[in-house]
């Protein structure tokens, strides 16, 4: 079910990303639904992007009639979504799932009309701008974007961006006790690969250390994007020092796809 590519140690911090592949559009919120609420992201969930959710409540107002039952749905969470938003606060929102499904249940079944309204059409940022000038990157509007070719999520252009969220990764304490011993040997296997390099700069072995790091909250970002063939992909990523435990967080996103009956694959940056 996942495809993870391991491609090395990195001394600093670094990121990786994963992929999910979606079969059925109509059912875009649904499927978003149920990884979220596979048991493996903490359920406090933060909108990032507040803009394209603003475009779509606008849409849905001037082309939806009162029979479309779906869209009455999608505008009514929207409604209630947008109303959180505080231009002044530099909080993100929480979003809940019971917003999230029955909004991209609605984009998903509405995904050629809002794409040729260019309703989630976005221009690089002024930051990114200055990015790309160092870089050897170049963005057109409205073209398929190839997340991989990024290696800063600061860099990925939001162009096509339908839902944008923060979301955290639950403790190894909060799994099945399966699925700790599981996390325990992962985190002891990178241990002993580290250790053939050397051992820590004040003792003690990298397994212990590893194993310690499990405890620890992984913050990963959920994006979903519709692409300009009308497809849509869900992708995020995380970042790790020298991500030495990329193969538990691989572990953990492969058990939520499982369980949610997607495809997913994984890759270092």
């Amino acid at each position: 079910m996942l495809k993870a590519r391991w491609s090395g140690y990195e001394i600093d911090s670094s990121e990786a990303a994963y992929e999910v592949q979606v079969y059925r559009p109509e059912e875009l919120g649904t499927l978003v639904r149920h990884l979220l609420t596979s048991g493996y992201f903490v359920k406090s969930y933060y909108s990032l992007f507040e803009e394209p959710l603003e475009r779509l409540r606008d849409f849905i107002a001037e082309h939806s009639d009162s029979k479309d039952e779906l869209a009455a749905k999608a505008f009514k969470q929207l409604d209630k979504q947008i109303a959180k938003f505080d231009p002044s606060s530099w909080r993100a929102p929480r979003i809940g799932v019971r917003t999230i499904e029955p909004v991209f249940n609605y984009v998903g079944a509405h995904r050629q009309e809002l794409l040729e309204a260019q309703i989630f059409r976005f221009e690089l940022t002024d930051e990114q701008k200055e990015m790309y000038e160092d870089y050897d990157y170049e963005f057109e509007v409205g073209q398929k974007i190839d997340e991989s070719s990024f290696y800063s999520e600061d860099e990925v252009p939001l162009d096509g961006t339908v839902l944008y969220l923060g979301c955290t990764l639950v403790k190894a304490s909060q799994l099945t006790p399966a699925e700790q011993k599981k996390a325990q040997r992962i985190a002891r296997r990178a241990g002993k690969r580290m250790d053939e390099f050397g051992g820590l700069m004040f003792g003690g072995s990298w397994a212990d250390t590893l194993e310690s790091d499990l405890e620890r909250s992984m913050n990963v970002t959920l994006r979903v994007r519709l692409n300009p063939d009308a497809t849509f992909s869900i992708t995020g990523r995380w970042m790790e020092d020298g991500q030495f435990l990329h193969d538990y967080y691989a572990y953990l996103l492969g058990q939520a796809a499982e369980k949610t009956g997607a495809k997913m694959s994984t890759y270092v940056l």
